[in-house]
């Protein structure tokens, strides 16, 4: 468990200093953006909403929106691949999976590197999260917290699923660079195929950006239970991948 967590702690502080930095260089700075926006109102009016620019002056919607809806929420699948990535691959790269099984089973380095990884994922992205809502708390700003653990719930799901799928890349490819270029190819076809009608479904970005939060102050529970039992699949077969792997 030492060796994993020695593996991935540089990654992953280094992802947590990142987006808390994004953070506290737009939370701070609601009225200046919005002043900003309404003194080139006459320049962007195609391109964004007068309403829009009055509903930033709101600290809810400004900060859910810039938060949520744009900044972190689009990182959630990059942490998630970025902690996986080379969990198994660097071993196999580098090697050091033959030492590994000379002390644990299979199954004993499997879980272990699934709970660390998964461990440290969950927490930063719950931290990451409960962001505006502890910088509410500190700065008195009027917050609905509800929607906090909504958006939680989104971010939660998606961010477990990416991950589920780079780790399966990560037991079936001997080096760390198929696994990302994988994982980050998967992300931008689906993607963009989403943008198609009968395809959006395939837009995992919707479900975690929280489009059913905004447009219907509800977690869109179908979506959610359908990612978790992808997660799952994904997650077993990754497993049963690295038990038969020849080494």
């Amino acid at each position: 468990m030492k060796k994993e967590w020695y593996d991935m702690k540089v990654r992953s502080l280094v992802i947590f200093i990142v987006l808390v930095g994004i953070f506290f260089s737009l939370a701070p700075l609601q009225n200046w953006t919005v002043n900003l926006l309404e003194e080139n109102s006459q320049v962007i009016q195609k391109y964004v909403n007068p309403t829009m620019i009055a509903k930033l002056k709101e600290w809810d919607f400004y900060i859910y929106s810039q938060w949520f809806g744009k900044n972190f929420g689009q990182f959630v699948p990059i942490i998630a691949l970025i902690i996986a990535f080379p969990l198994f691959s660097r071993e196999y790269e580098n090697g050091t999976i033959e030492f590994l099984l000379t002390r644990a089973s299979r199954k004993k380095i499997f879980i272990n590197k699934l709970f660390l990884s998964l461990l440290v994922l969950i927490a930063q992205i719950t931290i990451l999260s409960l962001l505006p809502l502890i910088y509410s708390i500190i700065f008195s700003k009027e917050f609905t917290a509800i929607y906090t653990f909504k958006f939680l719930v989104h971010c939660l799901i998606g961010g477990i699923f990416w991950y589920s799928l780079t780790f399966l890349f990560t037991t079936f490819f001997n080096d760390q660079v198929k696994p990302i270029l994988s994982s980050i190819s998967v992300l931008g076809v689906s993607t963009v195929l989403g943008l198609l009608k009968p395809l959006k479904f395939l837009n995992t970005f919707s479900y975690i950006l929280g489009t059913s939060i905004f447009n219907h102050n509800t977690i869109d529970w179908t979506y959610s239970v359908v990612l978790l039992i992808l997660s799952t699949f994904l997650i077993l077969t990754s497993y049963l991948v690295f038990i038969k792997k020849e080494i």
